[in-house]
């Protein structure tokens, strides 16, 4: 069984693939016992293409799996994370604002934590601008208020947790509430939530498609959006039953 696996969602971003399958290439090359998997999210530019072109795309580590419709990330994400194998699964951005280094290094510096008790590992973002902060700490207070719990940096990058954590995730969300979704199961069934410090950069390429990027009417697009999942998520918890054990 492989130690780790590393879903990447990807949505029209052929001008991040290129770098992107560089910065594999070198984690693969640190570590044999990995398994990545590339989603092809219902991409509508020359992201498939790409990465079927690619040379990496031979590596037996990578596996590809094509949506031919867009239905969200979460259910782009959700793909992956059922056909993985690894003992431990994990996800990250396509979009290189945190590389995908980052996953393999927390992990390696919690697997101890990983072996020896009930826990997941999530990013905590450095380096974003004021607005970014403070929207992110006001939506974080907003879900923490919501569901009676402390979380912080809900969108960072990466998510690591252990296999068997997928009894608990039962009908996850489709959409962009699948990070905060993850991190309230985990609440609710008292897994210790361990952040990772990690570097946030500005995109190269491409349009960020969910939980950041633009300015003005985007900003407050943004903020609605994220205010409805917020809402929805704690209203689709209510009628799916809370998940706890």
């Amino acid at each position: 069984m492989k130690k780790l696996s590393i879903i990447i969602p990807c949505y029209n971003e052929q001008d991040n693939i290129v770098p992107l399958f560089e910065k594999l290439k070198n984690i693969i090359n640190l570590d044999k016992n990995l398994e990545i998997i590339i989603i092809d999210n219902g991409s509508t530019d020359k992201t498939l293409n790409i990465i079927k072109n690619h040379l990496l795309y031979k590596n037996k580590s990578i596996i590809l799996v094509r949506i031919k419709k867009n239905i969200g990330y979460g259910h782009g994400i959700m793909s992956g994370v059922y056909i993985s194998t690894a003992k431990y699964i994990s996800w990250c951005h396509s979009d290189l604002q945190t590389e995908p280094k980052y996953t393999y290094d927390a992990f390696k510096k919690n697997f101890v934590n990983l072996e020896n008790q009930k826990c997941i590992i999530k990013g905590s973002r450095k380096g974003r601008n004021l607005f970014d902060i403070i929207f992110t700490f006001g939506m974080s207070l907003l879900s923490s208020i919501l569901f009676m719990t402390k979380l912080s940096d809900v969108n960072a990058q990466p998510k690591i947790f252990p296999r068997h954590m997928l009894n608990l995730l039962d009908n996850p969300p489709n959409d962009f509430s699948l990070d905060l979704y993850l991190l309230i199961i985990a609440k609710l069934n008292k897994y210790n939530i361990i952040n990772y410090p990690v570097l946030f950069k500005k995109r190269i390429a491409g349009e960020a498609k969910g939980a950041g990027g633009g300015g003005g009417i985007n900003k407050i697009k943004l903020i609605m959006r994220t205010l409805k999942f917020v809402f929805n998520l704690k209203k689709y918890l209510k009628n799916n039953g809370n998940n706890s054990t």
